[in-house]
């Protein structure tokens, strides 16, 4: 087979390399002027949308089983090689349809050294044809193979292309994604081995995740590949291999540039790069500028500067949040929630389960599930174990989940003046039931839309594990009127629904802000009725407080010893 050679016996003699001449990154589009308030959370700023690499045209990705990997590839500086691998791409050189199944099948990653490189792109993950489901890979249909075009260094996420050991234009369908700085090696055997794409976005956490699945081997050409829940001496199957079920181009390209940022006022404003995204926070009110550069591989870079005002922030709900027991069916926790305003809003959801052990709640959820849908019920987004595909946009709002069996999504959603809804389903995996809280963070650093309200539906039990427990921060320096709402009788379309619920406002401290069963007969009723949004019947409790920052907490009970489904809505009114 074709592999990377790493002995001094294959090294050859060549004179230098003449590098492809470097075109300097430019600038895109000019950064704006920031408003943020103080004391939010990182607002992200892409800033592979404000700087551009000329160097780097057309991108592909390869879709892994593990998750996608994108490469952006070095068209200008290595023509032949990036026309070569695009044909494989165009003409669908890396699948085949399996003669024993009938089904595509796709090529996978048949090379893994750690800390080195994984390698794909030679062999399909056919069915054997009389010990099915037992692999029989079949080889990549190969064109002939291209001159080297050596030049780049092999440095850590780039992508090149094996070869024989010891001819050196003999590149043909095979590539390799650099896991360490191999530039040692790799850049004088054989020729040096030609770099033609580097990896993206958020790739090499996927290239490290399928590094670090232990090789197995079996032979050349398969005595170091990487296998996912095989265990010996199991046959090897379709689903055990790191494949690629898709592998396409993909438009726009973002830029494999560099990024470093300064805040000339870091005690007004904090800057950090990570990923391509610059995270700028307010941290008191003042005014700072802050500057941008972008460096390509090959060392040019530009600049570019943008000024932050802060401010005070107002007055607002920026976190809501419910505990409740989730059950099956009709019984998992279904939490609503409502956008005012007329610009899109950045938010993380989390479902969390175990960390709730930590409050010494019992029979807690130990793997939820998340889905999001919009207002007409079609799914937008889901999770199941938050690292797997957002990882570093999750870590970069400080609201990771602790443990990787909980769900995180961070999506950016239209609102507008009417109020747009969005509901989160919690499910537990494979049906299992338990305790567990559902989470929306408001991630806007400035003004924008509101995070109006949550109503979260849930069974409510006798027990101090089957309470519906809802949660909300209110930060700024203006107190908030926030009405709560505990709902049973009116809920439409649910049957045994919680006949009496009984409500509790608790502050931080946990003392009890208000408390109300049957909501015509509290303080606030009149002030209630008029928002418009009083409870339907008579039996179901709601409370109305103006509240200063911090957090608050809301509780359901039932009142007459039976269970049943019931809502606890929390919305922040004018």
């Amino acid at each position: 087979m074709k592999r990377i050679v790493t002995f001094a016996a294959f090294l050859c003699a060549f004179a230098p390399t003449i590098f492809a001449q470097n075109a300097a990154p430019g600038v895109s589009s000019q950064l704006p002027t920031l408003t943020l308030y103080a004391g939010a959370p990182n607002r992200p700023v892409d800033l592979t949308l404000a700087f551009q690499d000329p160097d780097l045209t057309p991108a592909v990705r390869l879709q892994t089983v593990v998750g996608p990997i994108d490469v952006a590839l070095y068209q200008r500086q290595k023509p032949i090689t990036v026309a070569n691998f695009l044909r494989y791409v165009d003409e669908g050189r890396y699948f085949v349809t399996d003669p024993t199944t009938q089904q595509l099948a796709s090529s996978f990653i048949h090379r893994s050294v750690p800390n080195f490189v994984i390698q794909g792109g030679g062999y399909i993950g056919t069915v054997h044809p009389t010990a099915a489901p037992a692999i029989q890979p079949t080889a990549v249909q190969e064109l002939p193979p291209i001159q080297n075009e050596p030049g780049i260094s092999n440095k850590r996420s780039t992508v090149g292309m094996a070869k024989s050991p010891t001819d050196p234009n003999s590149a043909t369908s095979q590539w390799f994604i650099n896991l360490s700085d191999n530039s040692a090696s790799l850049d004088t055997q054989n020729g040096g081995f030609t770099v033609f794409a580097t990896v993206i976005g958020n790739g090499m956490n996927i290239a490290d995740r399928i590094g670090a699945f232990s090789p197995e081997n079996f032979g050349s050409p398969f005595e170091s590949i990487p296998l996912r829940n095989w265990v010996s001496p199991d046959r090897v199957e379709v689903p055990n291999l790191i494949s690629l079920p898709a592998i396409a181009r993909v438009n726009p390209v973002p830029s494999p540039l560099t990024f470093t940022a300064v805040s000339d006022n870091a005690a007004v404003v904090d800057v950090k790069v990570s990923d391509g995204n610059l995270l700028i926070a307010g941290k008191a009110a003042g005014t700072a500028h802050v500057t941008v550069t972008a460096k390509d591989a090959d060392g040019a870079m530009v600049s570019q500067s943008f000024a932050a005002n802060v401010a005070n922030p107002p007055g607002r709900l920026v976190n809501i949040s419910t505990r409740a027991r989730v059950g099956t069916g009709d019984d998992v926790m279904i939490g609503g929630f409502i956008m005012r305003g007329d610009a899109p809003k950045r938010v993380i959801i989390r479902a969390l389960g175990p960390t709730l052990a930590a409050s010494n709640i019992s029979g807690i959820l130990f793997d939820p599930k998340l889905e999001l849908y919009n207002g007409a019920g079609e799914l937008i987004a889901s999770d199941d174990n938050w690292a797997d595909f957002q990882r570093q946009a999750i870590v970069d709002t400080q609201l990771a989940p602790t443990f990787r069996s909980e769900s995180a999504i961070v999506t950016t959603l239209p609102s507008s003046s009417a109020g747009t809804p969005y509901t989160a389903i919690v499910r537990g995996a494979r049906d299992t039931m338990g305790v567990a809280l559902v989470e929306v963070y408001d991630l806007d650093a400035g003004p924008g839309s509101t995070l109006l309200n949550i109503s979260t539906r849930a069974k409510v039990g006798t027990t101090d594990e089957a309470l519906l427990i809802g949660g909300f921060f209110v930060r700024g320096l203006d107190a908030k009127r926030i009405l709560i709402r505990a709902l049973g009788p009116s809920l439409p379309s649910v049957l045994e629904t919680l006949a009496d619920p009984t409500l509790e406002l608790r502050d931080s401290n946990g003392a009890v802000v208000e408390a109300n069963n049957d909501w015509q007969t509290g303080a606030h009723a009149s002030d209630i009725q008029a928002s418009g949004i009083a409870p339907m019947n008579a039996k179901e409790s709601a409370v109305l407080q103006t509240l200063a920052a911090g957090s608050y907490t809301a509780i359901v009970r039932t009142n007459n010893n039976t269970a049943g489904i019931g809502s606890v809505e929390i919305y922040q009114l004018p």
